[in-house]
C-alpha cells in the first residue's frame, strides 16, 4: 500500500468514528469505499512509496467498547476489510475517539493529530523495524498530514 495513502485511509476511518455514535463496520466499509475512489488523485509524492500491508485498527469508542478490523491493501488500493484481528499485521494503529473527534473538529488538524499522538492517545506503529521506519517518516511529514486532513473535510 502506498504509505501516504494509508495514512489517509486511517484518517478517513477516524473521521468515521468521529461522532458521539459507536462506529460500526459498515460505517467503515463505507469509508473504504471513499478512500479507493480517491487513491488516484493522489499527489506524486504521496505515489513514490510502494507496497503491501495488513493493517490492524482498533478504535477505542467514547462507551468503552472497542472496534477492532484489518485492512488489507495491493497496490494502494484497500481489496478487503477484515471484522476483528487481521493475521500477521504488518502496522498497528490505535485511537481513542475523543482524540478523533478533536482533530476532525479542529481550525489546525495536523497540530491537534501531532498532538494527541505525543499524549498516546492515538499510535500507528509498523510491526518491524523497516516498517516502522516507514511510519514514522510519514507522520513526520506535515504536509502529507495535512493532504489527510484535507481529504477529510472533502
Amino acid at each position: 500500500m502506498k504509505w501516504f495513502l494509508f495514512i489517509g485511509v486511517l484518517m478517513l476511518i477516524f473521521n468515521a468514528s468521529a461522532s458521539d455514535a459507536a462506529i460500526t463496520f459498515e460505517s467503515i466499509e463505507q469509508v473504504i469505499e471513499v478512500y479507493n475512489a480517491s487513491v488516484e488523485n493522489a499527489p506524486q509524492v504521496v505515489k513514490t512509496l510502494l507496497g503491501n500491508e495488513i493493517v490492524k485498527v482498533e478504535i477505542t469508542q467514547d462507551n468503552g467498547t472497542a472496534l477492532v478490523l484489518g485492512l488489507v491493501a495491493v497496490n494502494a488500493e484497500v481489496v478487503e476489510i477484515i471484522e476483528g484481528e487481521p493475521e500477521d499485521p504488518t502496522i498497528v494503529a490505535k485511537a481513542e475517539q475523543d482524540a478523533l473527534t478533536r482533530i476532525l473538529e479542529s481550525e489546525d488538524p495536523v497540530t491537534v493529530f501531532q498532538k494527541a499522538r505525543d499524549d498516546g492517545e492515538i499510535s500507528i506503529e509498523g510491526t518491524d523495524f523497516w516498517t516502522n521506519m516507514k511510519v514514522s517518516a510519514v507522520l513526520s511529514s506535515t504536509s502529507a498530514l495535512k493532504f489527510f486532513a484535507d481529504m477529510t473535510k472533502a
